[in-house]
C-alpha cells in the first residue's frame, strides 16, 4: 500500500468522519439504555473510550473500502477532522451560548481520544483497503 497526498480524498475524510460520530452515538445510546453507562463520570471513561474505538474503526473500515487508497492519510485525516470539530463547536458552540460545556474534560483525555480514534480509523481504513484489494 503506496501513501500520497495526491490520492487523498478529503470528501471521504469528512464523511468517515460523519459515520464515526454516528456509529459511536448509536454505540453510546445503546449503552445508555442497557444500563452500562452510569451519571458517575469516573465509571463511564472506559465504555466511551470503548465507544470512540468501534464508531471510529466501523467508519475507517468504510472509507477504506470505499476509497481504497491511503489508509494511513485517510485515517489521520479522521483524527485531525475531530480537531477540526472540536475548535469549532468550542468556537460557535460555547461562544454563542455563555457556556461552558467542553470544560468537563481534560486536556490530557481529550489527546488520548483524539489518539484513540486516530489510531482505529487508520486500523479501519487499513482493513476496509485489504479487503477491497481481495475482493471482498
Amino acid at each position: 500500500m503506496t501513501e500520497s497526498f495526491e490520492r487523498l480524498r478529503p470528501s471521504w475524510i469528512a464523511f468517515g468522519w460523519f459515520i464515526a460520530a454516528a456509529v459511536t452515538s448509536l454505540v453510546l445510546f445503546g449503552l445508555i439504555v442497557l444500563g452500562v453507562i452510569s451519571d458517575d463520570p469516573q465509571a463511564e471513561g472506559a465504555w466511551v473510550a470503548l465507544a470512540f474505538l468501534i464508531g471510529f474503526a466501523v467508519a475507517g473500515f468504510f472509507v477504506g473500502v470505499r476509497a481504497g487508497i491511503s489508509p494511513i492519510l485517510h485515517g489521520v485525516g479522521m483524527g485531525l477532522f475531530s480537531l477540526v470539530v472540536f475548535w469549532l463547536a468550542n468556537l460557535f458552540g460555547g461562544e454563542t451560548t455563555g457556556q461552558t460545556a467542553w470544560t468537563e474534560i481534560s486536556t490530557v483525555t481529550a489527546g488520548w481520544l483524539i489518539l484513540l480514534q486516530t489510531v482505529a480509523a487508520i486500523v479501519g481504513t487499513r482493513a476496509g483497503v485489504r479487503w477491497r484489494r481481495k475482493g471482498g
